[in-house]
């Protein structure tokens, strides 16, 4: 990744696992470096061109604003978003414990360049979010639970918790 400038390289295959492929191995902030890169190609380099959609090629406009004469040049694709799967599980946290979120997982990994995530979703039990946010030299994570349901809790530097529905937060120092 270093020598690519933080540059993603993969096709529609690669880009969905690379960065949990990362997270998994310890190189979380390696991670986040890829997420964040705005060079050509990486997820945000069609941000800087204007972009509101997800492209079907890294480089579906051009450095100069001329479309990529190539073919596959989408401007509304899935593939290349999957990495949105990365930062509602680990970035911001929430991912299902057992099927259906009965257990929800929050499990917040703050990376660098971000000052705050939050993911949400409408469970068969009601709505579980996970929030985080930087203050000073803390980080203020909250989690809802719903209904029914339970969390298991692993936050940076702290012991695994599990705890029922309802609002919660805790400050990471």
């Amino acid at each position: 990744m270093e020598k690519n400038g933080y540059r993603i390289g993969t096709g529609f295959v690669g880009t969905p696992i690379v960065a949990d492929a990362l997270t998994d191995t310890g190189h979380l902030e390696t991670a986040a470096r890829l997420l964040l890169e705005t060079g050509n190609p990486s997820w945000l380099y069609p941000v800087t061109m204007g972009a509101t959609t997800i492209w079907e090629r890294w480089d579906s406009m051009l450095e100069d604003g001329t479309i990529n004469p190539g073919e596959m040049t989408s401007f509304n694709h899935y593939a290349l978003g999957a990495v949105a799967d990365w930062l509602h599980r680990t970035v911001a946290g929430l991912a299902p414990a057992e099927p259906g979120y009965r257990t929800i997982l929050v499990a917040p990994r703050p990376i660098a360049g971000l000052d705050h995530a939050e993911a949400a979703l409408d469970t068969p039990y009601g709505r579980a979010r996970v929030a985080w946010r930087r203050t000073g030299d803390d980080v203020v994570v909250e989690a809802d639970v719903p209904p029914n349901a339970r969390a298991v809790v692993r936050l940076p530097g702290a012991p695994q918790e599990t705890v029922g529905s309802g609002r919660h937060a805790w400050t990471l120092g």
